[in-house]
C-alpha cells in the first residue's frame, strides 16, 4: 500500500469549491491590467472597467477548466526525459528568490552574488533531487531592472533541468523567450520542448497586477507552460481560518485561469499555492509550521478535485541558521505535501523564511527528499516479499545477512542516506567534528567536483548579453 494524507472530504471539497465560485461572482477580482479586462469581456465575464473590477459566472470556470489537462509534461534540455506532471507523482525542486547567502566560510548572511546563483545552479544540476529549479536567489551585483535576465541567462548556461523563470512583465518575458530560443535552436524547438515555465505569483486578497496579467497573457499565447501560484496569509491578507484561506488561494487561481485559458485554449497550467500563515506574535510570514503543511495538502486536493497538475512550496523552514529547527521544519512541510501527492513541491536550498539560499541546506535538503521519497513509496506486500522459503533456508536462529535474497533485495526496500550519520558513538569524540553540516559540506564539495556545464550553441552567450542589453 502506497501512504497518502487528506485533510479534506469530498463534501469539504464540494463547499469550498462553491463558495470560491459564489465569492468570484459576488465580490470579484481587482483587474489593473486594460487588455487583461478586454480579455475576460470578450470571455463573458462581468466587468467593471472603472472600478477595474472582473466578476465570473460560474459557467466560465467550468469553461476553462474542461480546457485543462490532468497532466503536463516539462522538458529539461540536451535530450533529458521530460517530468510528467500530473497524478500522485511528486517532484522536488528549488525556490526563490532569496537576496541573502548563508556564506559556507563565514557562517553570516550576505548579500547574494552572481557566483552564488552559479554554485547553487551547479550543484541543483548534478543533484537528483531537484528534478527542477526555480531561479534559487536574485544577484545583487547586476542591474534590479533587469536581474531577472540575468537570473536567466545563469540558469541556462549552468543546468539542463527544466527551470520555472522569473519575468518582471511583457518586455522582459519576451527577452526571457528570444534567450530561450538562441539556446534551443530555433523558435520551433522551443516550443516543441519547452524547456523552462513562467512563473505567476497572484496577489491576495483577490487582486492581480499588472505584471502577473502581462505574464499570463504572453506566457499563454507563447504556449508555455504557467505555474500559477496563490499565497494568501491567514489572518493578513486573508481571513484568519484555514478553510477561508483555502477559498480565497482556490478563487484567485481559478480566476487566473479563465484568463488564461481565454487567451489560449491549450496552454498548460499549474495550479500551486504558497497559502500560509501570518505569525500573531511577530507578524512575519511563517513557512515552518504546521499550517504550512496542512493547507499544501487542502490545496493539492483542490487541485485533485478539478483534474489539475498541482504544486506548491514544501521542504522549506522559518530557521535562520542550519539547526535541529531546520531539520524538523524541512521534514515536516516536506513529508505532508508529499503524502498528499504534491506534483511540484518547491523549497530546496532555501531557509530563514525564503529569504537566504544555502548550498549546505540545498544538499541537506538532498537527503531529506530522499527520506520523504521512501517513506511515500510505502511497503510492497505481494508474493515475492512474503516469500517463506527464506525463512525455510535460515531456520530459527539463523541471520538472513550473507544471503543472496539480502543482496537481491535491500537496495530496494532500504533507503540509503548519502549524509546521515548511522555509527556508533565513539568516546572522546567531539560529535560537532564530524556532523552533519561538516558532512554535507563534504558532500557538496564531491558533487560539485562532478560538474560538467551544459553545452551550447557557438557564440550563444554573447548572444544572450546583446539581448539583456537590449
Amino acid at each position: 500500500m502506497v501512504p497518502s494524507v487528506r485533510v479534506l472530504n469530498d463534501q469539504e471539497l464540494s463547499e469550498i469549491d462553491r463558495a470560491s465560485r459564489e465569492l468570484l461572482e459576488d465580490v470579484g477580482v481587482s483587474v489593473h491590467h486594460e487588455e487583461a479586462l478586454e480579455v475576460y469581456r470578450r470571455a463573458g465575464a462581468k466587468v467593471d472597467f472603472n472600478r477595474q473590477r472582473v466578476r465570473l459566472p460560474s459557467y466560465l470556470i467550468d469553461d476553462a477548466l474542461s480546457k485543462c489537462s490532468p497532466s503536463i509534461r516539462l522538458y529539461g534540455r540536451n535530450g533529458a526525459s521530460p517530468l510528467t506532471v500530473g497524478g500522485m507523482r511528486s517532484y522536488f525542486g528549488t525556490v526563490g528568490f532569496a537576496t541573502n547567502v548563508l556564506d559556507m566560510e563565514t557562517g553570516v548572511h550576505r548579500a547574494v552574488l552572481s557566483p552564488d546563483l552559479e554554485d547553487m545552479f551547479r550543484l541543483a544540476d548534478v543533484l537528483d533531487p531537484p528534478e527542477f529549479i526555480l531561479t534559487p536567489a536574485t544577484p545583487k551585483d547586476v542591474p534590479t531592472e533587469v536581474s531577472d535576465l540575468y537570473e536567466f541567462k545563469i540558469g541556462l548556461t549552468h543546468t539542463r533541468k527544466h527551470i520555472i523563470a522569473q519575468a518582471k512583465g511583457k518586455e522582459n518575458l519576451n527577452r526571457i523567450i528570444a534567450m530561450a530560443e538562441e539556446v534551443g535552436g530555433s523558435p520551433e524547438a522551443l516550443q516543441e520542448r519547452p524547456f523552462f515555465s513562467v512563473l505567476v505569483c497572484l496577489t491576495s486578497p483577490l487582486t492581480l497586477r499588472p505584471d502577473a496579467a502581462e505574464l499570463i497573457i504572453e506566457g499563454a499565447r507563447a504556449g508555455l507552460p504557467l505555474f500559477i501560484e496563490a499565497g494568501p496569509m491567514c489572518g493578513g491578507t486573508a481571513p484568519a481560518t484555514l478553510a477561508a484561506t483555502l477559498i480565497c488561494a482556490n478563487a484567485e487561481l481559478l480566476n487566473s485561469f479563465v484568463l488564461a485559458k481565454a487567451v489560449n485554449p491549450g496552454v498548460p497550467l499549474v495550479y500551486a499555492s504558497w497559502a500560509r500563515i501570518m505569525d500573531m506574535r511577530s507578524a512575519a510570514v511563517s513557512h515552518g509550521g504546521p499550517e504550512f503543511g496542512l493547507l499544501r495538502v487542502g490545496t493539492t486536493q483542490l487541485a485533485r478535485f478539478y483534474r489539475l497538475p498541482s504544486g506548491g512550496g514544501g521542504i522549506l523552514a522559518d530557521s535562520k541558521s542550519i539547526d535541529a529547527q531546520l531539520g524538523m521544519e524541512k521534514i515536516g512541510t516536506a513529508l505532508l505535501p508529499a503524502l498528499a501527492g504534491t506534483n511540484m513541491i518547491l523549497g530546496m536550498g532555501i531557509l530563514a523564511e525564503e529569504n537566504t539560499v544555502s548550498l549546505e541546506s540545498l544538499m541537506l535538503d538532498h537527503e531529506v527528499a530522499g527520506y520523504v521519497r521512501r517513506v511515500v513509496a510505502g511497503i510492497l506486500v505481494d508474493d515475492e516479499t512474503t516469500d517463506l522459503s527464506i525463512f525455510r533456508e535460515v531456520g530459527p536462529g539463523g541471520n538472513f545477512l550473507d544471503r543472496d535474497h539480502t543482496m537481491e533485495h535491500f537496495r530496494e526496500e532500504m533507503w540509503i542516506p548519502e549524509i546521515t550519520d548511522r555509527g556508533s558513538v565513539v568516546r572522546g569524540e567531539d560529535p560537532e567534528s564530524t556532523g552533519m553540516r561538516k558532512r554535507a559540506r563534504e558532500a557538496l564539495k564531491k558533487a560539485l567536483g562532478s560538474y560538467v556545464p551544459p553545452p551550447l550553441p557557438k557564440g550563444v552567450e554573447s548572444r544572450l548579453e546583446a539581448i539583456i542589453g537590449g
